[in-house]
Parts: structure tokens; C-alpha cells; sequence
């Protein structure tokens, strides 16, 4: 006897269904399994590609500091910070890894390849959005690709060796992740609120790329009628974010922790827009990879970097795209609206801020890119793998990782400072003093066994250097507070000069000259002859 034709006809197309459902709860089952997976390859290349660059003053500073809180000054009490303290963000990384690592340069690139290979994971997952099966796929695939391969020189500097606000685009990337999930519930806008203010207390740079974009969005969907009553708990847990960390500053202080120093940033002069516009459109291809500016017409690099400009042409498509629907009353989902918001206030503040004084502060621009490379996910890859362009986006694809594993070829970073180091413990010096980008980089690049803190040649006396500083490094009654010795870097024109050091110190009783550097030796403790 033979089944009705409806029963039929459902009883032979459940199998395929069951199949495809199968298929997807399959691949959301295994999903937490690769993420896993890759995140440990991805760190294993982040390490590799984090030591062809060497660490800075700033990187040596943040070991230094996270050596402090493992050793148990959890405050850092005795410390002065630059604004961006970076003290919830970056610096929990570091301590762990030098309870682990004790005092070495590994700790700085651990820790930059560790934050980095989070950060692209997190963006993978907020460029999923709501997408389940094949579309969640290519959307995470675009945002991996764009982020997957910093360019070996200064755009692995500093993406891969901190703190340079990568730490705090992290968490800012994990709350607009919990805004996306779990926004439109109380709980979901004090979990974004709590994430904020560690932003905000950490960089201040998160005010204007975490704060203000939710506080513009929601904002302006209440004014056009089109929020919802959720808007009003995310709107006042971003709103506290700022007090909130002002807060928690002075309880830190109150409790004897570290000090900042005051922020130095105010508006650029109309003259300096054009400069700083052509600083940004630098930064910006630097962090893609696609910085074509300075390199010959016809080499093979060239091509690389024009390659990259695909992914760059991408995000801007992808911002053009959300933002005329936005335009159009099609308005996207509140994250995304977030990203745009987020990408145009980092501009702007870059632009019309004194903040864009070279290459190297394309940093400011860290959450622009990683904005960017989620917007393209979230926004472009359905259009990239739905049209003609989807095997045109394959092959730039597969060249991106072609071109990963290229770098990875890249020599590691010389360590003249380890060279240093050693010459000077061969002679008995243990403790001196130098300009700052040449003096914590010296201490941890020997593991402390040579101690060299920074100082300014300032007339008519030197004075201490008090930032990224412990104030007892200059206590010349401390034991082993006895600085010998001056280091000069005769190829960084931001060393002190020779003329400075003897108006400083007098003339040294010997010098030596160690590579690239010159070391000046008295007989008596310079410490001594430091402004307090």
C-alpha cells in the first residue's frame, strides 16, 4: 500500500534536512574546538613574527612593571605611568608571564603574540554576528584574513609588541561581542559597562572608541524613535564608564598605588591637518600591510603591499555599504552601527588631535583597523562571496596566507643591548643611567643583572625621568643604588649627547665604545648629582 503524496513527499525530504541540520550542529559543536585549535597556531606565529622586531623602552618598561606586580607591589605603588597606564588591559598579561618568565625580553613577546592572537579571535566571533552554517564561515574567514599577517618591520612592532592600545581594542572588541549577544538585557549592558570602564581607566583612547560610539548610537536611535527600552541600561552603563575609572583612580591613589602623568594631548593647528591626514592614510595602509609609500615601482614587495590594498578597499566598501543603509532608514544592527561609529571617531581624533606626530603613532589607529577588518566581515563578505568576486576573493585569500607564511622568514631582531649587557657586566658595571629608549631596554635585555634607568640631561642639574619609573631606582641611599656609568647611542638621535652628559656629570675618568654605544664610567655615584 502506498503512502498519501504529502507523506510522502515530507517522510523523503526530512533525510536531507536532517543531514544539512546535522551538518550545522556539527560544525557549532567542533567550532569551540578549532577556536582552540587556532588560536594556538595562531600564537605559535605571533611569537615567530613578535621577534623580528625588537622590544622598546616601552615594552621593557611593561615587563618591568609587570615583574613589579608579580614580585607582590599589586598597586604599583612607587610608580609613575604615562596617561595610558594600561593597568587592566595589558598589564595582567605581563605580570603572569613574569611570574613565569621572571625578567627576560620573551615576556614582552609572549605577551604582545598573546594579546594579538585574542584579539583576532574575538574579532572573528563579532564579525559572525548572528550568521550561523556556511555565511558565519566566510564572514569570520574576511576578518581573519585582513588580521592574520601583520607585515614584518613597524606595523609587527606594533601589533605585536605592546602596550600600544592593541590590549584595549581587545576588550573593547569582547564588550561590543556582548553587546551583540547580549545587549538588549540588563544584565548583557553591565557586563558592556563593567568592560568599558577597564578600557577607560587602562587608555583613555577608549573614550573615544568605546564610549562615545554607543553613547552616539544609541543616542541618536532614541532621537529617531527607533531605539528600544534595552538602549536606556546600555546608554547609562556607557555614560558611568568615565567616572566610574575616575573613581577607581583615586581609590588606587587613596591607597598608595601608581601616579600618571597628566595627558598631553589637545587640538592640531589648521596647519598641521594636511600632515596629519597624510599621517593617517600612512598608518592605516601600514596596519593593513598595503604601505606602499617610500618602496621602488617595480619589486616584488611592491606587489605584495598592492596585493593588501585589496583587503584595505574591502573595509571601505564594506563602511560605504553599512552607512548608506544606515542613510536609507535600513538601519544595520547595533553593533555594527557601533563599528562605523567606533572607525570614524578614531579617525577624527587622530586627525584633528597633536597626537600624529610619525609613523609610529598609527598606534592611535589600532582600533580603526581591527574596526575595520569586523565591519568587513560583518558588512562585505556577504557581498564578496555571493557575486562575481567570490573567486577573485579566494585567490587574494590564499595569497594572504601565502604571503604569512613568507614572512615568516623574516630574520629575527638583533639584541645589541644583550651585547651591551654583557660588556658591562664583564666590567663590573651593575648600575648606570641613559636616555629613556636606551635604558630598560639594557635591564631587560641582561635579566636585571645590569640596571640601567633613564634620566633627563636637563641644566643646570640632570633630573630623574619620571615616566614608565619606579621613584626608588633614583634613591641613591638604596642598596645598590650606585650608578657608575652613562650609556649614549650614537645612532638614535633621541640619546642623550655627549656635550649633555659632561655638562651633567663632569668628564668621565673612562669611556668605551660597545657597537653602537658609548659608555661613559665615573668614579663616584651619579645618583647623587640627580634633581629630586
Amino acid at each position: 500500500m502506498g503512502l498519501p503524496p504529502l507523506a510522502h513527499e515530507t517522510l523523503t525530504g526530512a533525510p536531507g534536512r536532517t543531514r544539512a541540520g546535522g551538518l550545522i550542529r556539527t560544525a557549532s559543536g567542533v567550532l569551540p574546538v578549532i577556536t582552540v585549535a587556532g588560536a594556538g597556531v595562531l600564537l605559535l606565529l605571533y611569537e615567530r613574527l613578535s621577534a623580528t622586531a625588537p622590544i622598546t623602552a616601552d615594552s621593557a618598561n611593561a615587563v618591568l612593571q609587570g615583574r613589579s606586580v608579580a614580585a607582590g607591589n599589586l598597586l604599583l605603588s612607587g610608580w609613575t605611568l604615562s596617561g595610558a597606564s594600561f593597568y587592566l588591559t595589558d598589564l595582567p598579561f605581563y605580570a603572569a608571564f613574569a611570574a613565569i618568565r621572571g625578567l627576560s625580553p620573551d615576556v614582552a613577546h609572549d605577551v604582545g603574540a598573546l594579546i594579538y592572537t585574542l584579539l583576532v579571535v574575538a574579532a572573528c566571533f563579532l564579525a559572525r554576528g548572528r550568521a550561523r552554517g556556511v555565511p558565519a564561515l566566510g564572514r569570520m574567514a574576511v576578518t581573519l584574513l585582513l588580521l592574520v599577517a601583520p607585515a614584518p618591520g613597524e606595523a609587527a612592532e606594533l601589533l605585536l609588541l605592546g602596550p600600544f592600545h592593541v590590549g584595549t581594542t581587545l576588550v573593547l572588541l569582547v564588550a561590543f561581542l556582548v553587546l551583540d549577544r547580549a545587549g538588549d538585557r540588563l544584565l548583557g549592558a553591565a557586563a558592556v559597562g563593567a568592560l568599558l570602564v577597564l578600557a577607560v581607566f587602562s587608555d583613555a583612547l577608549a573614550i573615544y572608541v568605546g564610549v562615545v560610539p554607543i553613547v552616539a548610537v544609541t543616542l541618536l536611535r532614541r532621537t529617531r524613535g527607533r531605539g528600544q527600552p534595552e538602549d536606556r541600561a546600555l546608554l547609562g552603563a556607557a555614560l558611568l564608564a568615565i567616572p566610574t575609572s575616575v573613581l577607581l583612580m583615586g581609590v588606587i591613589s587613596g591607597l598608595g598605588g601608581f601616579a600618571t602623568v597628566p595627558l598631553q594631548g589637545s587640538f592640531a593647528r589648521a596647519e598641521d591637518l594636511p600632515r596629519n591626514a597624510a599621517l593617517a592614510l600612512e598608518g592605516v595602509l601600514l596596519l593593513f600591510g598595503a604601505n606602499f609609500f617610500g618602496q621602488p615601482i617595480a619589486s616584488l614587495a611592491t606587489l605584495v603591499l598592492l596585493l593588501h590594498l585589496a583587503g584595505v578597499a574591502l573595509v571601505a566598501l564594506s563602511f560605504l555599504w553599512a552607512y548608506r543603509e544606515w542613510r536609507r532608514g535600513a538601519e544595520p544592527d547595533l553593533a555594527t552601527q557601533v563599528l562605523l561609529v567606533g572607525m570614524a571617531a578614531d579617525l577624527a581624533a587622530y586627525l584633528f588631535s597633536n597626537q600624529a606626530i610619525d609613523v609610529r603613532t598609527s598606534r592611535y589607529l589600532i582600533p580603526f583597523f581591527a574596526y575595520g577588518a569586523v565591519l568587513a566581515g560583518r558588512v562585505g563578505a556577504d557581498r564578496l562571496w555571493s557575486g562575481r568576486l567570490r573567486a577573485t576573493g579566494a585567490v587574494i585569500g590564499l595569497a594572504y596566507v601565502l604571503l604569512m607564511a613568507v614572512s615568516l622568514r623574516t630574520p629575527v631582531a638583533p639584541t645589541p643591548e644583550a651585547e651591551l649587557g654583557a660588556f658591562l657586566q664583564r666590567h663590573h658595571l651593575a648600575y648606570g643611567v641613559a636616555a629613556y629608549w636606551q635604558a630598560s631596554t639594557v635591564t631587560v635585555q641582561s635579566g636585571g643583572r645590569v640596571r640601567v634607568r633613564a634620566f633627563l640631561a636637563t641644566q643646570p642639574q640632570p633630573s630623574p625621568y619620571e615616566w614608565e619609573s619606579e621613584g626608588s631606582w633614583y634613591d641613591p641611599s638604596l642598596p645598590g643604588n650606585d650608578a657608575r656609568f652613562v650609556v649614549r647611542d650614537t645612532s638614535d638621535p633621541r640619546s642623550v649627547d655627549r656635550d649633555a652628559i659632561e655638562a651633567s656629570f663632569g668628564t668621565p675618568v673612562a669611556e668605551y665604545r660597545v657597537g653602537r654605544y658609548e659608555v661613559f664610567v665615573w668614579d663616584r655615584n651619579l645618583l647623587d648629582d640627580l634633581v629630586h
